[in-house]
């Protein structure tokens, strides 16, 4: 876990946020390339794996070391950073049987989920009235606004999509159309 130093740097500044967001975003990804939530789920309803994303922010994106870090740069850099991972997300995984005397679900579980792009999400308004221009910014302000944006992420995360793969019959799926090529 990262602390604020003083003086604050930009890399500082980033390395706090990811403690909140990124690393709220890429805990307990149970779904993705590498674990599907079931074999007939397609590879491309996923944007990576459980292991979760990259942090694409940069001290630089915020200001360069010794010059001033505006408010502005900090709250626009972060809220769009923020924004790339909600399409990190619930997934709602049904598997549908479709057969010839009924139909029904044999699969429907939710959980967390590195899905494809997408899936992103527009975030709602974000307090960011302690990181604002004209303003001294401190560590505690800091602190409250990456709480702010960590509690979005959370509410994006909770938005959960459903995708619904249907198949005609289970026990010999895989074998009655990989045998159709063949016929």
């Amino acid at each position: 876990m990262t602390t604020l130093t003083d003086p604050i740097t930009p890399q500082n500044i980033v390395d706090r946020f990811k403690d909140f967001v990124t690393d709220t975003a890429n805990s307990s990804i149970i779904w993705g390339t590498n674990n599907k939530p079931f074999g007939e789920m397609p590879d491309g309803y996923f944007g990576g794996t459980t292991s979760g994303s990259t942090i694409t922010v940069t001290g630089s994106s915020i200001g360069l070391k010794g010059d001033n870090i505006t408010a502005a740069n900090i709250v626009n850099a972060l809220l769009t950073e923020t924004a790339l991972y909600t399409n990190i997300r619930n997934l709602r995984a049904l598997l549908f049987l479709t057969g010839n005397t009924a139909s029904y679900y044999i699969y429907d579980q939710t959980q967390k989920a590195y899905l494809n792009t997408d899936y992103k999400q527009t975030l709602n308004t974000v307090n960011t009235e302690n990181v604002e221009s004209n303003q001294t910014i401190s560590a505690t302000n800091l602190e409250t606004f990456f709480t702010n944006l960590q509690t979005e992420y959370s509410t994006q995360l909770s938005n959960t999509q459903t995708i619904q793969i249907d198949v005609c019959h289970s026990s010999c799926h895989g074998n009655c159309h990989s045998s159709r090529g063949r016929r």
